[in-house]
């Protein structure tokens, strides 16, 4: 019994320990070993220094965080995988930090935008934010990846979170329903990409 419970404590330790800054919960990573992407609401901040809600989707990957961080930083190859995306164009890099112009389509409304993509954490995390030094068809719009090791050493908790302000007025209820909607499809579609090696395409025209 009591090597149970000191094997049951160490478990515990290292679970928190792994998962540097624990953006998951235990709970969560017993959902996410089965296959399913979970959605949570976390903080984040306005321009104007203001609180507001927004959803992060976590996911796991069966590949490491520096096999991931090379997919997520792919960003010339982002159309054939990420949705309503139309192209995908780095202008310029400078060291682990990325100016990136994205070209998208929703049905039949295109917009052009400019983003600062900086790799904050080697292999670990991704802040990104709308590049205002360029003309965009959008308001705003800023987030973040995560990556953690799983608890059990087998691949990678991926933590993604997107605030796009469109610039369109919309009840408060809709915005955040499309945008709970549309991150589940961001990170699968991201997952099939790394667990294919690079090589699985999203469906024309999704």
């Amino acid at each position: 019994m009591k090597r149970l419970l000191v094997f049951a404590i160490v478990s515990v330790f290292l679970f928190i320990a792994s998962g540097a800054r624990a953006e998951f919960t235990q709970a969560e990573w017993e959902r996410m070993k089965t296959g399913e992407v979970v959605v949570t609401e976390v903080a984040a901040q306005n321009p104007d220094g203001s609180q507001r809600m927004q959803f992060m989707a976590k996911m796991y990957v069966k590949a490491t965080r520096r096999e991931i961080w090379k997919h997520i930083r792919d960003y010339n190859h982002f159309h054939e995988f990420m949705p309503k995306l139309k192209k995908a164009t780095i202008l310029k890099r400078e060291g682990e930090t990325y100016w990136v112009k994205y070209e998208t389509k929703v049905l039949w409304v295109e917009a052009d935008y400019y983003l600062v993509l900086k790799g904050t954490e080697l292999y670990k995390r991704v802040d990104y934010k709308l590049d205002r030094s360029k003309e965009n068809d959008i308001r705003d719009a800023s987030g973040y990846w995560i990556l953690e090791d799983a608890p059990d050493g087998s691949g990678t908790v991926v933590s993604y979170t997107s605030n796009i302000d469109t610039g369109i007025p919309a009840p408060a209820g809709v915005t955040k329903k499309v945008s709970k909607m549309s991150l589940p499809q961001i990170v699968k579609n991201v997952r099939m990409r790394i667990e294919s090696g690079g090589t699985w395409k999203k469906p024309e025209g999704s």
